[in-house]
């Protein structure tokens, strides 16, 4: 009888120890994230109140010194959406950046105060990401002084990645800032079979890697497809995060490595 005791004793054991194991590996491989920011925020009311109650923690991504910047950011403040400045800067193809433009031809006192006056104007702002920006984000420098100020103010960074060459989400991560860059865009194209292309693209992208930023745009078709598709996430085994949400649960800041296809130059 003693022997069939500690027969059992010994599987409980073992049992017990499996059940740990399965639990830690549980903890250690958290369900699959997905970041949706919303970019272009401030200039049209209407829109950005669609993008503001669309359904889950997206981010909102909000121009400097627009018009209705302020009172959306408090509305998707109110909602649990983050706020993050859509910052603009300067471009290849020599498009108007609006008030708040970050160009090359800035010193950095201007640079630097031009910056901290975007973030002064839109409350609860958490980080940033570029706006256009394939010209001024490729330029060791004033990526340096954006992140200067990015560090001062304790904000995280995520780069739209709008050139392949890039230097920002380097820089960020040599400052240790929290900070990752774009995986997909949603919205270059407005068609329905595109715009589920591209969203499939960032669910396979999150299963695979485990994370994934989806931008898209305050265009009608993009916020009607997000408003019906997102609650479809939770089924698929993946969570909707903030930005900061996912930047702080990572481990570690290096950035993930991107198809080749990701790396094509698109000005947003």
């Amino acid at each position: 009888m003693r022997n069939i005791h500690h027969f059992l004793a010994l599987a409980l054991t073992a049992c017990a120890w499996l059940a740990g194991c399965n639990l830690a590996q549980a903890e250690e491989e958290p369900q699959p994230a997905m970041v949706v920011i919303i970019d272009d925020l401030g200039d049209n009311l209407s829109r950005g109140l669609g993008a503001v109650h669309l359904p889950g923690p997206v981010t909102l991504a909000i121009m400097p010194h627009t018009p209705f910047g302020p009172r959306l950011a408090h509305a998707g403040y109110q909602l649990g959406k983050e706020i993050m400045l859509h910052a603009p800067m300067e471009n290849h193809a020599g498009l108007r950046l609006g008030p708040g433009g970050l160009t090359s031809h800035m010193d950095e006192q201007t640079f630097k105060q031009t910056l901290q006056d975007n973030i002064a104007s839109i409350p609860y702002v958490a980080g940033i990401n570029n706006h256009m920006g394939s010209a001024l984000t490729e330029l060791e420098q004033p990526m340096r002084w954006t992140m200067d100020i990015l560090d001062k103010h304790g904000l995280f960074f995520i780069d739209s990645r709008t050139s392949a060459n890039t230097q920002a989400l380097r820089l960020a991560q040599e400052r240790h800032i929290a900070s990752q860059s774009r995986d997909v865009f949603l919205d270059n194209n407005l068609a329905p079979e595109a715009l589920a292309k591209q969203f499939q693209q960032a669910i396979k992208t999150a299963q695979r890697q485990g994370s994934a930023i989806l931008i898209g745009h305050t265009y009608p078709a993009s916020i009607t497809f997000l408003r019906k598709n997102l609650p479809q996430l939770d089924a698929l085994g993946i969570r909707l995060v903030s930005a900061s949400a996912l930047l702080y649960e990572m481990d570690n800041r290096r950035p993930r490595p991107l198809p080749q296809a990701q790396l094509a130059e698109a000005i947003r």
